[in-house]
């Protein structure tokens, strides 16, 4: 045991007096979460752009034009920015130069069916190559064309005599008056029920004090460990190169009719990897502290954490390397490895963006159990459930280590003496 920590010092020390490839591994992740957290941090001052919708009405009646009001009023009109189109045949064309999001066709007829009752019909043109504004520019028009029937049922009686009204040539003030107390008999009918709503939101505004232990889980808090995960991946992979290097240089054969055993030789390795990798951990987390005031939460649960994920990515490397037989095959198929388990575990996009059963395939990469112990431990979770992972980690990471031993043993002394 003594020669495992006399070679894992040795190899350290090595490795540190040319730490550009390390420094480099470390830089990336502060970098990419950096321009990230300037991507995606939220802002309070963040509205969504108003949504350009072109109108072509071709009925010119009062009820067309009291429609098309009642898309730019209230709130609405923040969010609709209405114009007219100059004709039919060119709305189209405005649609696929990107010029508005949508196109409203009231057809002719459209007050006439309304004030006799009858079903009416408006036509949206939703603009093919945008996705989100013309969904929410329809999901308008609904919500409108679902009032404005609604107003017209509930007042059926009252429009019906208005309409009769409007084809008289002279209305006498007694006649606005009759009409006028039926409106308000009608409005006191319904009152109870929309005034005050029966149904209603209760809007909380929480100070400094009340706010949730999830607030502290900031995009920086999540991308900074996963992306950090990747590359302690990649620096793991920097020590474990050496074990097929000094093998083909022949250092490796020297190595064997000396005292050392070759068990010794490749746990010195393991142990060399876990630790460049635990010292790397802690100036991640010591950076993202000072630089993007990540609070990593409990200090006496952090630094399990870090030390058992290291032992979990030390085995996990190691047990790969018990697949390659030259340098040359794992530079070529480490990284895409590496990547493809990032890809999987959260460390490019979070899991839930992916289908069910890429999820559960994400439970068999390190970066997921590396990233759900820090999101634990970051939203203050209870200390048994992240104990519960921080010690699947650190033994998954000794039974690899075990057997890729065992494994990597007989494969560096096969063909070592010819």
């Amino acid at each position: 045991m003594k020669r495992v920590f006399l070679l894992a010092g040795k190899d350290f020390k090595r490795k540190w007096k040319n730490p550009v490839v390390l420094i480099g591994f470390l830089l990336i992740p502060l970098v990419f979460t950096f321009l990230f957290g300037l991507i995606f941090s939220s802002s309070e001052e963040t509205t969504l752009p108003a949504i350009k919708v072109l109108s072509m009405d071709n009925d010119g009646s009062l009820l067309s034009r009291f429609y098309l009001s009642a898309l730019t009023q209230g709130e609405l009109k923040d969010m609709i920015n209405l114009e007219s189109a100059s004709s039919e045949e060119k709305a189209p064309s405005l649609l696929n130069k990107g010029k508005a999001s949508a196109l409203i066709i009231i057809p002719s007829g459209f007050g006439k069916k309304i004030w006799e009752g009858s079903p009416a019909e408006l036509t949206l043109i939703k603009n093919p190559s945008e996705q989100f504004l013309p969904q929410i520019a329809e999901e308008i028009c609904d919500t409108t064309a679902l009032v404005f029937s609604a107003l017209f049922q509930i007042f059926s009686d009252e429009i019906e005599s208005i309409r009769k009204l409007s084809e008289q040539p002279d209305i006498s003030d007694q006649v606005i008056s009759e009409l006028s107390v039926m409106v308000k008999n009608r409005m006191e009918g319904i009152e109870k029920y929309v005034l005050p709503p029966l149904i209603s939101i209760k809007q909380v505004t929480r100070n400094e004090d009340q706010e949730t232990e999830e607030s502290s889980f900031s995009v920086h808090s999540y991308i900074l460990p996963a992306i950090s995960i990747m590359f302690l991946l990649f620096i793991c992979n920097v020590v474990f190169e050496d074990l097929l290097r000094e093998k083909e240089k022949g250092t490796l054969l020297r190595m064997s009719v000396s005292p050392l055993r070759m068990n010794e030789f490749i746990w010195s390795k393991i142990l060399t990897s876990a630790a460049i990798g635990i010292l790397c951990s802690l100036f991640l987390v010591g950076l993202g502290s000072v630089l993007f005031s990540i609070d990593w939460g409990r200090l006496d649960m952090l630094f399990p954490i870090i030390f058992c994920l290291n032992i979990l990515i030390s085995g996990f490397i190691a047990f790969l390397y018990t697949f390659i037989r030259t340098e040359r095959q794992a530079g070529a198929l480490m990284s895409s490895v590496i990547i493809i388990t990032a890809l999987l575990g959260g460390s490019m996009v979070p899991i839930s963006n992916f289908p069910a059963f890429v999820q559960k395939l994400a439970r068999f990469t390190v970066n997921y159990w590396g990233l759900e112990a820090f999101k634990k431990n970051i939203m203050g979770e209870p200390a048994s459930q992240i104990w519960l992972i921080v010690l699947g980690m650190l033994g998954t990471g000794i039974t690899l280590s075990v057997i890729s031993s065992f494994l990597l043993k007989n494969k560096l002394k096969k063909g070592l003496y010819r």
